[in-house]
């Protein structure tokens, strides 16, 4: 098997910036793939504050999605300390996690993950976001902090871009949310059309979006107007 490297996934980003036809949904997937297998990582995930609303804008699955939505809701957890503070963070063991925090400790724990480390996503001053990844083994992240703050600056910069002021990142933010939810929705078509549950729909999506060439985002409009044409295959029809 081939190996990941950061200078791999960095290479890749920066590739994506340039395309002209940017999918930032697609491309921030793929780079937080490229963060768990080179780091490596068990998962990573996007959590954003979006005109006062805290959002998921990307997770590599959907137990990683659940888990910062919890965050979001309960309003405590490492996303929430890094977008807030400034500041990366970091904790390892299950322990630790949950003296941390109280409410989100045991949920993470409980996800399957023994540490993590989250840090802020800034743009000109401005924090606006943070990169959490997990690790199923109680292994810190300590020899790696470097690589870690490359790979969030990667993110920062994907996400902003096409719009390199703050007069536009709320709008950029907007956006790339409006592509999520076109996610979600692809999720929950494949879900019911394949008597998958949530988790099993966003490996659907994927595998979909890979056999097809072509990024998430895209892959998950191409889901809906099936849907709406109700030409969606079933498994059974050879998809």
């Amino acid at each position: 098997m081939t190996s990941t490297s950061v200078s791999d996934v960095l290479a890749s980003a920066n590739a994506a910036m340039v395309r002209p036809d940017l999918d930032v949904t697609g491309a921030l997937a793929q780079l937080l793939a490229g963060v768990t297998a080179a780091l490596p990582a068990t998962a990573a995930a996007v959590l954003v504050d979006s005109d006062g609303t805290l959002e998921v804008l990307a997770a590599t699955s959907h137990r990683a999605l659940d888990l910062e939505m919890h965050q979001a809701q309960a309003d405590e957890g490492p996303c929430l300390d890094a977008l807030r503070g400034g500041a990366e963070v970091h904790e390892v063991g299950a322990a630790a996690l949950v003296e941390r925090w109280p409410t989100s400790g045991p949920f993470i724990v409980g996800s399957g993950y023994l540490s993590v480390q989250a840090l802020p996503l800034s743009w000109h001053g401005r924090t606006f976001g943070a990169l959490n990844v997990f690790r199923a083994q109680p292994e810190g992240f300590e020899l790696q902090q470097s690589d870690c703050r490359a790979l969030a600056d990667a993110v920062t910069l994907l996400i902003v871009s096409a719009h390199v002021d703050h007069e536009h990142l709320a709008a950029a933010l907007r956006a790339a949310l409006a592509d999520r939810s076109v996610i979600e929705q692809a999720k929950g078509a494949l879900a019911y059309s394949r008597s998958l549950d949530m988790a099993e729909a966003f490996d659907a999506l994927v595998a979909l979006a890979n056999e097809e060439g072509v990024t998430l985002g895209v892959g998950a409009r191409r889901v809906m107007e099936r849907a709406r044409q109700r030409t969606l295959p079933r498994p059974a029809d050879g998809s």
